[in-house]
């Protein structure tokens, strides 16, 4: 897969001005790339005055890739199935889809150029690295998992058990990675490919998110009086059934139920930043592995400190005495990303 773009550039320089500038990009082992490289038609338009190409792998340079992309608002599948080609003159732009229309077609289009205009970049579209990794941060202070994790330890301890309690508390916290990693995934697949109705998509998780962020704020002003987000009480019978079998598939199988039924706790800010990043078209698997492992790494310490001999009592304690302000971190997040959401629209 690749796609060009041809960009006028008045250099401002007397000898030999770039009327076109072109960026072709191409993947590896693309076979309609070949096709067009075969056909000589990159040769020929660089031996035209004017004209420079500069070659980019998309999947190195995805972000330039997109920025073109977007204006037209193509959805993602259909760029991964065929070549694009995307010519700019004189700040209009316009596109052509398929290696044959490409090889055909592209030589008449810059001879006979019309196109639409450019937009500005919106400044408000921009997420950075250390917005992700903050909000993960916050995200991972979770007083549900926490509670968890310790009531899971403290049953294995009382086996007579540290070593035990060390790698069964590990698989834990490998499965919730695992269980959120695969959703979050899953999640930003369908949020791409809602592409004709995306403005809405991104509506309603911006809105989502400012009325969960609103329930976290007004449960510890008025504690225990409207909606909590917290783990269903139905569903404690089970996870502390789960946790006093502690057996490998059970341990398991109370990480993954254990990611589930915390979404309430969690999910509006999991949910806001996969919407954030499909706006910044800022999405990498890297990206998703770090949120998570970050997400996890409160429930990796939680561990450790208990096998190094830190009493589970005092962890309780902690996670009690902590927990409005967890709430209130969490919620002001999930209200900020909201407010982004629906301001990027």
């Amino acid at each position: 897969m690749f796609f060009l773009v041809v960009q006028t550039i008045y250099a401002g320089e007397i000898n030999t001005p770039t009327e076109f500038k072109i960026h072709y990009f191409y993947a590896q082992g693309c076979v309609h790339c070949a096709n067009v490289v075969k056909s000589g038609i990159l040769d020929r338009v660089e031996n035209i005055s004017g004209v420079e190409i500069i070659k980019h792998d998309v999947a190195i340079e995805p972000n330039l890739f997109f920025k073109y992309a977007d204006i037209f608002h193509l959805a993602d599948d259909k760029l991964t199935r065929t070549p694009i080609l995307f010519l700019i003159h004189e700040n209009k732009i316009t596109y052509l889809a398929g290696d044959t229309p490409i090889i055909n077609e592209l030589e008449g289009k810059i001879n006979n150029f019309s196109g639409i205009e450019i937009p500005t970049d919106n400044p408000n579209h921009t997420l950075t690295l250390g917005a992700i990794i903050i909000a993960s941060l916050i995200d991972s202070i979770n007083p549900c998992a926490f509670g968890v994790l310790i009531f899971l330890l403290v049953c294995l301890l009382n086996m007579g058990s540290a070593k035990r309690a060390l790698k069964y508390g590990l698989l834990y916290c490998f499965v919730v990675f695992i269980t959120y990693f695969l959703a979050g995934l899953g999640l930003f697949k369908v949020i791409q490919s809602l592409t004709g109705v995306i403005y809405y998509v991104h509506l309603i998780i911006g809105l989502l998110s400012v009325c969960l962020g609103l329930i976290q704020v007004i449960d510890i002003i008025f504690p225990g009086k409207f909606v909590s987000l917290r783990i269903p009480q139905s569903t404690k019978p089970l996870i502390e059934k789960l946790s006093e079998k502690t057996t490998i598939p059970a341990v398991m199988l109370l990480g993954f139920l254990v990611s589930l039924f915390e979404l309430p706790c969690t999910g509006g800010v999991y949910i806001a930043i996969l919407a954030t990043m499909s706006i910044n078209k800022t999405f990498a698997i890297g990206y998703l592995l770090l949120y998570n492992f970050i997400f996890v790494l409160p429930l990796i310490a939680i561990t450790l400190f208990i096998y190094k001999g830190t009493k589970p009592e005092v962890l309780q304690k902690w996670t009690s005495d902590e927990k409005i302000w967890m709430k209130l971190s969490s919620g002001l997040v999930m209200l900020g990303l909201g407010v982004y959401l629906l301001w990027s629209l």
